[in-house]
């Protein structure tokens, strides 16, 4: 049994190197032929070993063309163990919040110095749909998280992309979080902050970043304690 563990382990060992093989090369897996032929296994074998891999999103089967392999993605990994935590213990989203806002806030540097002219006119038209909506009392979650995906977008950090890809999905699933008390307010300071990024004043933005997520702060407390009656 001990040797039968032991070989399982190897094999994986040497799927993760053809993996990395795949990722560097920009190419799919190759075919599920010459795979048993390179390790020595069997067709059933062989999809038992990739199937942990397919489950994690690395390996994608795609309709006649193979299998993909992508980069591993811990954004799909972890949120199911924070909704299970947030069950639990719903205070932990304050905590989350405040690992969030230090990402983006240490980020935020050299996000600002990476933007090019394309991503600013972005953020800028976004600026006015989300002042527009404002008006009419209409929520922005879309805007505002494009927004801030645009921002840190040119970081070129796979990590935090995934990480805050996964923040904002575990917001998304709160509605009342998109519900701010004064939907102009917010729209205003996401204006400011645009501002702050196109002069490339760090110290302004960091300062309206805050601000921001005084907000949503706010708006986390208010869910917990209208929850808790």
């Amino acid at each position: 049994m001990k040797k039968n563990a032991e070989k399982k382990v190897a094999q994986k060992s040497e799927i993760i190197d053809i993996i990395v093989e795949c990722l560097s090369a920009k190419k799919n897996l190759p075919s599920e032929k010459e795979l048993t032929e390179r390790l020595g296994v069997s067709r059933p074998v062989l999809r038992e070993l990739l199937s942990e891999f397919e489950a994690s999103g690395i390996i994608v089967p795609t309709q006649g063309r193979g299998r993909e392999v992508k980069f591993p993605d811990v954004s799909n990994s972890i949120l199911g163990g924070w909704n299970i935590l947030l069950r639990a213990r719903p205070a932990s989203l304050l905590e989350l919040l405040e690992v969030r806002y230090n990402l983006e806030r240490g980020f935020l540097p050299s996000a600002i110095e990476t933007l090019t002219l394309e991503d600013l006119q972005m953020m800028r038209d976004l600026v006015n749909r989300m002042e527009a909506k404002a008006q009419k009392k209409q929520i922005f979650k879309e805007e505002d998280q494009l927004f801030h995906r645009i921002l840190y977008s040119r970081t070129k950090n796979l990590v935090l992309d995934q990480l805050l890809h996964a923040f904002w999905e575990l917001f998304e699933q709160k509605n009342e979080l998109h519900h701010s008390e004064n939907l102009i307010q917010a729209a205003e300071l996401h204006h400011q902050l645009y501002q702050a990024i196109l002069t490339q004043n760090i110290e302004e933005g960091e300062k309206l970043l805050e601000l921001q997520f005084h907000d949503v702060r706010q708006r986390i407390v208010n869910m917990m304690e209208t929850n808790q009656n």
